[in-house]
């Protein structure tokens, strides 16, 4: 691999790299975006709900429904990160925070990886102070109302979606077949 020149887009580094084929040893060139990894939480109220945020989102051009989160900052850990967003987006704080995986947003050309995570027994502390630019509103839902929101494509960004999956994979959502007490159940663990 030769690695070329990057473009420092702030939030993103970009460039375009020259990779060898692992079977025929041609050569190809690769765009390959740097970035910070990102993180993003599915927050549980005390009293059950999930708390979303709304949010206008420029390359969309429009308001996204979406869990909170963000970028891994220099000299944090995934955990910090999204207890600090969690609390900065939407006034909430966890009692606990459990992490559900991590996984790669576009492998083919993001070097970075997102931390995704479920936040338990989460009380509103204040009413959060976004960054500057972000304009954001926080929104209450069931977590049966959040599976019928991504079904019904009101929740778009395929990495909130992703980690609603997590969600339900480790029994913190009921889908399909699966019962409140199910719900109950893993947040008691």
């Amino acid at each position: 691999m030769r690695k070329g020149e990057r473009k420092d887009y702030q939030i993103l580094r970009v460039g375009e790299d020259v990779f060898a084929d692992p079977r025929t040893g041609e050569e190809h060139d690769r765009v390959i975006i740097e970035a910070d990894d990102w993180c993003n939480v599915l927050p549980l109220t005390t009293d059950g709900r999930v708390v979303l945020i709304k949010q206008f989102r420029f390359g969309s051009q429009e308001i996204s429904l979406e869990l909170p989160g963000g970028v891994v900052d220099e000299g944090e850990t995934p955990d910090e990160a999204v207890k600090r967003e969690l609390e900065e987006e939407t006034g909430y704080r966890a009692g606990r925070v459990v992490k559900l995986g991590v996984y790669r947003s576009n492998p083919a050309h993001f070097t970075n990886r997102v931390h995704s995570f479920v936040a338990l027994e989460c009380e509103s502390v204040n009413d959060g102070h976004p960054d500057g630019s972000e304009d954001v509103a926080v929104e209450l839902v069931r977590p049966r109302d959040l599976v019928r929101l991504v079904g019904e494509e009101r929740v778009t960004h395929a990495l909130m979606i992703a980690s609603i999956g997590l969600a339900a994979v480790h029994g913190y959502l009921a889908v399909g077949e699966m019962r409140a007490r199910n719900v109950r159940r893993a947040a008691r663990r």
